[in-house]
């Protein structure tokens, strides 16, 4: 393997990542070198990440648990914190039981191994997270891809195996557009379908109540990194289904248990998550006022109140100036490119600090290089 080769063949690709090194984030400003920028490129939906940390209680978690247990959970590292927060989100989400996991990878890749070597066949959107994709890979288990939101061509695969057990596999945010599953439609085709199960992945959505509940909902995994602004992952289930992943999940059997300090920045934010709804209001009205500017200034129509905006681009010099413009301007992006999604894409994350003035200083960025660009042509 020629290593240098690879990364030139990704260069001329035009694949080719780098690590930016952030100096310091305060509320909507993250410092990349010396200069500060609007940031949205955030997870940090709810702002969360950012609550001023109470010393007093800190020290006082450290002194009553320890530092760090440094086993796995099934040896000797399963802290009674595990415990309070498991119960806090179950009982919060309406599920009998709940799994800590070290990330919303982990807890995707000891699910889907939960069913290997089981006669079941997967049905996972185009467009699921790639911890979805390679947790399928490594349990093994058939599966079956439909196209986007394509829910009649689910259905009609669903029809065709009528005897297997069915996981219908979905994100219900994603990620690099902000599209949103229709839930209920899913919950409808796992009830037209005997022995069918629904799971949800909904990292870019936990918290955020875009949906009454799971009910109906077999599975829900979820990144503890985003909406809560912590770190670490979860696995809301039945007790039988948390029985089996302690049995299965490799992911949770083989990982060393999370610090202290991890467990309890996690308990407190949750706490907050359920305790501050104004954070979940003032994020769903910025959402709206996103969606007017973007029809106001491209005519591009978009309904979802979800933090993720997009816009999509024929190709990357395209994409690339825009991107330019707006780091040029102070304003931090997100630039995807494939395969990460079929064509280059700028992706606009919300959050809790930011203001509708952020959203205008945006757009104007975007509309002067729109009418620059017209020029040019």
């Amino acid at each position: 393997m020629d290593i240098t080769q690879k990364l030139s063949q990704l260069k001329q690709q035009q694949r080719y990542r780098t690590l930016k090194e952030v100096h310091h984030i305060e509320g909507k400003t993250i410092r990349l070198g010396e200069r500060d920028y609007i940031n949205f490129t955030s997870n940090d939906y709810l702002g969360l990440a950012q609550l001023p940390l109470n010393i007093k209680d800190f020290s006082s978690y450290i002194e009553e648990f320890g530092n760090n247990l440094a086993s796995s959970r099934l040896v000797s590292g399963n802290s009674t914190l595990y415990t309070k927060i498991e119960e806090l989100l179950s009982q919060h989400f309406n599920f009998e039981d709940a799994v800590i996991m070290n990330s919303g990878y982990d807890a995707n890749l000891a699910l889907f191994n939960a069913f290997k070597g089981e006669d079941v066949i997967a049905f996972s959107d185009s467009e699921n997270h790639a911890s979805i994709i390679d947790g399928l890979k490594l349990s093994r288990i058939s599966k079956e891809i439909y196209p986007h939101l394509n829910y009649q061509d689910l259905e009609r695969r669903l029809a065709a195996h009528p005897n297997s057990t069915k996981l219908i596999v979905t994100d219900s945010v994603f990620s690099t557009n902000g599209d949103l599953a229709d839930i209920e439609y899913l919950v409808e085709l796992k009830r037209q379908f005997p022995n069918t199960w629904l799971i949800v992945d909904d990292s870019h959505g936990l918290g955020l109540d875009f949906f009454d509940d799971y009910q109906n909902i077999y599975v829900v995994t979820a990144s503890l990194s985003k909406s809560v602004g912590a770190h670490g992952g979860v696995i809301l289930c039945s007790e039988l289904f948390k029985e089996l992943l302690v049995n299965t999940g490799r992911a949770l059997i083989y990982s060393s248990s999370m610090p202290t300090t991890n467990l309890y920045f996690i308990l407190r934010n949750i706490q907050a998550m359920i305790d501050e709804p104004n954070r979940r209001q003032h994020l769903k009205h910025l959402s709206r006022y996103f969606n007017e500017q973007l029809f106001a200034c491209l005519g591009k129509k978009c309904a979802l109140e979800t933090p993720i905006k997009s816009i999509e681009f024929d190709n990357h010099d395209e994409a690339e100036s825009y991107y330019q413009a707006l780091m040029g301007a102070g304003i931090l992006v997100s630039y995807f490119r494939y395969p990460t999604v079929s064509h280059p894409t700028l992706r606009f994350s919300l959050t809790y600090y930011h203001q509708k003035s952020d959203v205008d200083r945006l757009f104007q960025i975007i509309l002067k290089q729109k009418e620059d660009e017209e020029t040019d042509v």
